[in-house]
């Protein structure tokens, strides 16, 4: 190996990352392959690119609009909401909004543009041969005026939104499966970098407005929501249910094309229900119109092509209208819960009646289908599954559309596998299987590396593996826990350079703990948010306050649930977080400022953990917490 490679910090990176990332962005050719020929080249492949983003919505067959007759309107506003008035959507929206004020957008001062150009990445740059986003900060003082007047004057006083920040380019991203098929590529827009400041603009003040219209459950794309806890949501629920001897169930269904077939003259018509007026409407027309896009691969680049509908894929405003646009499938899908993060929606059901719980959830997959025909979005009812979590003695499959559907023994939920046992045995070995990789990738590069290159290596790229969603897979067996110890201590030795010290004394020399000791700080944190109602904060609906009348000994502040099973009862969060709260030092579960208890959570170690994976077995008498001290 070049030694320069690994010592000029530049190289190191661009070196050593594809040996440990998977999702590291290169040059490398795409091949595709139509009609069994292979196609290589760059202005081909762009052109196919451009074909099929272009055509992937018209190739779904999703109707087209069916509306009231609007004769004598030529505003195209006033047209989408006559047209649109007796659609079931706005229908939903009336009967369960109230509308206080009215939504429109205000005035900015130079210092608001100017801070948004400060808040820009100097990674993410435009468009091709566009402002780079270096030079518009170093220039910030000279464009913000410029930029707030066009806001005054385009944007509110003329209700448009310029054209020329309308102009993406498009990049293919590999999803999965084949690499050289085109149907296994999203679009991912890239927009000038002045049309995410006038976009951050519009969805700071969207969202003050709507923030109170949206369903707690919609979890996509929304500050302190999370899949966590989109996740969590579902699973306590599910816990709670089985702990009293009940059934669970839930379809997972998939979207197709769901952010590209949103249906502009649908959507303004609902965010008019919103309480949007006919002003602000106009200039959120004016952004979702006249859209044009090429694809780029490399430096080459297809024609343009015009988008008739959706919302661009990479931009700031349009995840904010997709959330709006799809709010109100809570409002018609009142029999059943459901598990959202953006284009993943599952509906379940909880019930002591297993029967209930199969025809609540056929009644109300009917309903989404509904919904989904008349809102032009497509279901995929092949890749539609069942999950039934109980104590049952017989496969069992709901009807879905024209399909019927057979559970599964696990399935992947928001990128974490579940079985109808509710247990992540199998996740967690995924995990581990993952890290073991580029562990071993770090092993083959460790002697070349510094320990300082070492420690950030296992700290990005393999300790982080278990950071995703870890409060939701926690309660995993002893064997797993084990494997995850093992992969850790492995980890360790290599960074440290040191096959004699154990575990524990490598874990002090790295002043960290175990995966699980982290997982159990990680819900402190979240326990902390939800106890003192901070923002993110949305396990509050699982913790209860203790409110005694009596000043008692016990510093117990949540009251800790009654259960009835080990395995649904006590590894639930609702249970074990009360528990793992109260046995925090009153000093640290007290500290009103919310990053110095971060800081020192972080520090603490749980003592007697009321966890089985805290516990030793001891022959007949079970799981017992036995000190080290």
């Amino acid at each position: 190996m070049d030694l320069n490679k690994v010592t000029d910090n530049k190289e190191f990176w661009k070196t050593i990352k594809p040996f440990l990332s998977d999702k590291v962005t290169t040059f490398s050719k795409i091949s595709l392959i139509a009609n069994n020929e292979v196609i290589s080249e760059e202005p081909k492949i762009a052109s196919m690119f451009s074909n099929f983003f272009e055509n992937a919505v018209s190739s779904l067959g999703i109707k087209k609009d069916e509306c009231n007759e609007c004769f004598g309107l030529s505003n195209p506003v006033e047209i989408a909401i006559k047209k649109f008035e007796q659609h079931p959507s706005i229908k939903l929206i009336k009967e369960n909004v109230s509308i206080m004020n009215t939504f429109d957008f205000m005035p900015i001062e130079t210092i608001d543009v100017i801070k948004e150009i400060s808040n820009l990445d100097n990674k993410k740059n435009g468009t091709f041969k566009n402002i780079p986003t270096r030079r518009l900060k170093d220039a910030s003082d000279i464009c913000g005026p410029i930029l707030c007047n066009i806001w005054k004057e385009q944007v509110l006083l003329n209700k448009i939104f310029p054209n020329k920040l309308k102009l993406a380019d498009v990049t293919p991203v590999f999803k999965k499966k084949d690499k050289n098929s085109v149907e296994n590529y999203r679009p991912v827009s890239v927009l000038p970098t002045v049309s995410k400041i006038f976009e951050r603009i519009m969805q700071k003040q969207i969202n003050d407005y709507v923030i109170n219209f949206l369903s707690p459950y919609l979890c996509g794309y929304r500050k302190g929501f999370s899949t966590q806890y989109a996740l969590l949501s579902l699973l306590e629920k599910w816990k709670s249910c089985l702990d009293n001897k009940g059934f669970c169930g839930a379809i997972l269904m998939d979207l197709s094309k769901a952010f590209d077939t949103i249906n502009h003259e649908l959507l303004i018509a609902k965010l008019h229900a919103y309480g949007f007026s006919i002003d602000s409407l106009e200039i959120i027309l004016s952004y979702l119109q006249d859209r044009w896009q090429r694809v780029k691969i490399n430096t080459t680049f297809s024609s343009w092509t015009q988008l008739i509908q959706g919302v661009p894929q990479g931009s700031v405003l349009g995840p904010l209208l997709f959330n709006i646009y799809i709010n109100d499938i809570f409002f018609a899908l009142k029999e059943v819960e459901i598990c959202n993060f953006a284009d993943d929606t599952t509906p379940y059901v909880c019930d002591s009646n297993l029967k209930t719980v199969l025809e609540k959830l056929e009644y109300n997959s009917e309903l989404a289908i509904a919904w989904f025909e008349v809102n032009y979005m497509k279901l995929n009812t092949d890749k539609c599954h069942l999950l039934i979590s109980g104590n049952k003695h017989e496969h069992i499959y709901a009807k879905v559309g024209h399909d019927v559907i057979w559970e599964s023994n696990s399935v992947k939920l928001l990128g974490v596998t579940i079985d109808n046992d509710l247990k992540f045995d199998k996740h967690v070995s995924n995990i581990c299987l993952k890290a073991n990789r580029k562990l071993s990738a770090l092993a083959r590069v460790s002697k070349f590396l510094s320990f300082q290159k070492r420690r950030t290596l296992f700290k990005s790229f393999i300790e982080s593996q278990f950071k995703y969603c870890p409060i939701f897979w926690m309660f995993h067996g002893r064997q797993i826990n084990k494997k995850i110890n093992n992969l850790h201590e492995r980890a360790l030795r290599i960074v440290y350079n040191d096959t004699t010290t154990s575990f524990q004394d490598l874990l002090i020399k790295d002043k960290s703990f175990t995966i699980h000791h982290q997982n159990i700080q990680t819900l402190a944190i979240e326990i902390y948010k939800a106890v003192n109602d901070l923002p993110g904060g949305n396990l509050k609906e699982l913790f209860v306050k203790r409110n005694d009348n009596y000043n008692l000994r016990s510093e117990s502040e949540l009251v800790v649930p009654g259960i009835n099973t080990v395995t649904r009862g006590k590894k639930s969060i609702r249970y074990f977080g009360s528990i793992l709260w109260n046995s925090i030092p009153s000093n640290i579960r007290n500290i009103e400022i919310f990053e110095v208890f971060k800081k020192e959570i972080k520090k603490w170690r749980p003592i007697n953990c009321p966890c089985q994976l805290c516990k030793n077995y001891v022959g007949n008498l079970g799981f017992v917490n036995i000190s080290n001290n």
